[in-house]
């Protein structure tokens, strides 16, 4: 282990508790650059990709630069509700049973905003359960409670960083920090919990999921959304898929080891939607070619680099992910999950 490397320990099969297990690769932080090797596994019981032997779970902090995105942004309002609100409202009202959105003043205008981009607008916010109570486990800095309070949600969030649970108390006072198996919410306290890019990162993903089954109300749903392994970026990129992203990323998912976590936790999978961004895929050519020698990678980065370069790729990209989307490739996969 060299100077400044964090310390590893062999971990069980998160998923099945197996201990028995084949190395796969050994891979640096190509992102942040924490230093040292990783180790990539498959579990030879129930086949989950992990990442064992693992940083210490006591050093896991030490694996998030201060610059890492999630805890460093500021909980602004997203860019619908800034300057779509009224297309936004006719959405909630009329898709998504919002009883409490008003669309008096909503024009003809916005009714066809609205359906142009339904999908997306549709993506950024849950149906409406029951009393509205709602969770957000992994909540960083809180950008994401803070758009749902804006629309009527009673909000609370899980946060195990001290700063950006610092930020996120500005929203909601009900913010827990630390490990989400330690909060102690009572059951039945939400209708709805989201978890957006978190359960990938959770020493104790299992656990987790089965607190989050624990607290959730009658008739509401838990909504999971994690990188997909076997989506057309790891396939494409291997070792440099940005869905990596070694060594905050404990678990490499595939629906099928999603599914069975889930079940393990006392859930039961009843939506399942393949989502890929340029943003994704670009991020991981960044990678393969910031590791290449010689004068091509290097004119590679700068046309992805370049303004012109990126906006010819994000446009190419737009017209053809949704096919990997069709095929049930996508980057990451938002699970909409019941209880039992």
């Amino acid at each position: 282990m060299g100077a400044g490397e964090l310390e590893l320990e062999l971990v069980a099969c998160p998923l099945c508790g197996a201990t028995a297990y084949s190395a796969r690769a050994r891979l640096r932080d190509v992102a942040l650059g924490v230093p040292g090797e990783f180790h990539l596994a498959t579990c030879d019981a129930c086949g989950l990709l992990y990442q064992n032997p693992r940083v210490r779970t006591d050093q896991l902090g030490l694996i998030y630069p201060d610059h890492y995105g999630p805890h460093a942004r500021d909980p602004e309002l997203s860019k619908s509700l800034r300057e779509r609100g009224r297309s936004v409202r006719w959405i909630l009202a009329t898709q998504l049973g919002y009883p409490h959105v008003r669309t008096d003043d909503v024009r003809a205008v916005d009714r066809l905003r609205a359906a142009w981009r339904g999908r997306r607008l549709r993506e950024e916010f849950p149906p409406w359960r029951g009393q509205g109570r709602l969770l957000d486990v992994g909540c960083a800095s809180g950008r994401f409670i803070r758009q749902m309070r804006e629309i009527g949600w009673q909000v609370a969030g899980i946060e195990f960083d001290p700063e950006a649970a610092r930020k996120a108390r500005e929203i909601t006072p009900e913010i827990f920090e630390g490990d989400p198996t330690a909060a102690s919410f009572p059951p039945g306290r939400f209708d709805v919990i989201t978890a957006f890019h978190v359960i990938e990162h959770l020493p104790d993903a299992l656990g987790t999921l089965r607190r989050m089954v624990h607290w959730l109300a009658p008739g509401g749903l838990i909504i999971v959304e994690v990188p997909n392994v076997t989506g057309v970026g790891g396939r494409v990129f291997g070792r440099y898929w940005s869905g990596l992203d070694f060594p905050r990323h404990l678990i490499h998912f595939s629906p099928e080891t999603m599914r069975a976590m889930v079940e393990r936790a006392g859930g039961r999978v009843v939506g399942a939607r393949h989502r890929t961004k340029p943003r994704y895929l670009i991020r991981s050519l960044r990678h393969l070619l910031g590791e290449q020698p010689g004068a091509m990678a290097a004119g590679g980065r700068a046309i992805v680099d370049s303004r012109v370069g990126r906006g010819a790729l994000k446009l190419g990209l737009e017209l053809t992910l949704p096919l990997a989307r069709g095929l049930r490739l996508g980057e990451a996969v938002r699970y909409t999950i019941v209880r039992a």
